[in-house]
């Protein structure tokens, strides 16, 4: 199972004459400074290409705390696993890939989950965030944080329609 190495990200390492990554030096991100699925997926492509594995891993273990049902993170986390010569691991990554694809195909649904519909709420994207958690609310109707997270959220509205 990955689940260490999916929420620990790797301190930031250079190799003698490697020169520092202008991506490497980003924080982790947060609703101010994350840049989506999209950007992140071509930030670690290009990681992949300079062989800058443990950024590119970093960038991908932070895209997969928001987005843990995205294919093409695992794949390309994978493939940085394959090129260092860490192959069971490597593996692990290309299955979770084939599972979230598969589950893509059956499930015309988006990938959805509460950390990035919590994101959604905070970059203002409001109706976003209410799809996302009623996605969520259909499949666990009785988890403990969604629910606070929909009461929040409801509240906030009173607050702002009373304004």
């Amino acid at each position: 199972m990955l689940t260490a190495s999916v929420t620990v990200p790797n301190p930031p390492q250079t190799t003698p004459g490697e020169q520092a990554s202008p991506l490497a030096d980003r924080l982790p991100p947060t609703p101010q400074n994350w840049c989506g699925v999209g950007e992140g997926l071509k930030d670690a492509s290009t990681l992949l290409h300079q062989h800058l594995y443990t950024q590119a891993e970093d960038t991908l273990l932070q895209l997969l705390e928001f987005a843990p049902m995205e294919g093409k993170a695992w794949h390309l986390l994978g493939r940085s696993h394959q090129a260092q010569g860490r192959h069971a691991k490597a593996l692990e990554c290309f299955e979770r890939a084939d599972c979230c694809y598969r589950n893509r195909s059956s499930n015309d649904e988006a990938p959805a989950s509460s950390r990035l519909a919590r994101l959604l709420w905070d970059q203002g994207d409001e109706d976003g965030a209410r799809v996302m958690l009623g996605q969520l609310m259909l499949r666990q109707p009785d988890d403990a944080e969604l629910l606070a997270m929909q009461e929040k959220w409801e509240h906030s509205d009173k607050q702002e329609a009373a304004a």
